[in-house]
């Protein structure tokens, strides 16, 4: 028997277009910015349409927290070039949402650093790390940043939170 594919639907962020496909057991968005200041609030956006109503408000406030701030990390650190691109991709998988984010960048550390209170800064990775099952940083032709997001039940999400962690 054929798999009953969902027709693709399109959402359009303000920075460029972005394609939804849906086949089988994947469900994944794909979308390319400008590696501009507003690309951050462009991919928030454009997550939060795709997957209201299909994860829960915790999942998704963690989801927005770590796109927008792997965002703003390539377009604030990824190698300043005219026309330069960042590439977000999430995926609904059985246990997790996987998030990636890709630039063009091949330089620099990507390491979490201590919080400047007095300057600001340092607080991206760290909130990635805290919210995350595990990420992890690829480097070959530009840098992509992966992050996993599990599923948790309401109670561990809530005692986690209360803990700070």
């Amino acid at each position: 028997m054929p798999v009953n594919r969902a027709p693709s639907r399109r959402l359009r962020p303000d920075s460029s277009p972005s394609a939804v496909v849906r086949t089988g057991l994947r469900d994944l968005l794909e979308m390319k910015l400008a590696a501009a200041r507003d690309a951050p609030a462009a991919a928030r956006t454009a997550v939060t349409a795709w997957m209201a109503g299909r994860v829960s408000q915790a999942m998704l406030t963690d989801v927005q927290l770590v796109v927008g701030e792997l965002v703003a990390n390539s377009v604030r650190h990824a190698n300043a070039v005219a026309g330069a691109a960042v590439r977000v991709r999430a995926q609904l998988r059985t246990d997790a949402v996987w998030l990636e984010v890709e630039d063009g960048g091949s330089t620099g550390a990507i390491v979490r650093r201590a919080p400047d209170l007095e300057n600001g800064g340092g607080f991206g990775l760290n909130i990635v790390d805290t919210l995350s099952a595990r990420w992890g940083v690829t480097r070959d032709a530009g840098t992509r940043v992966w992050v996993e997001l599990a599923f948790r039940r309401p109670a561990e999400t809530r005692d986690r939170r209360e803990r700070g962690a």
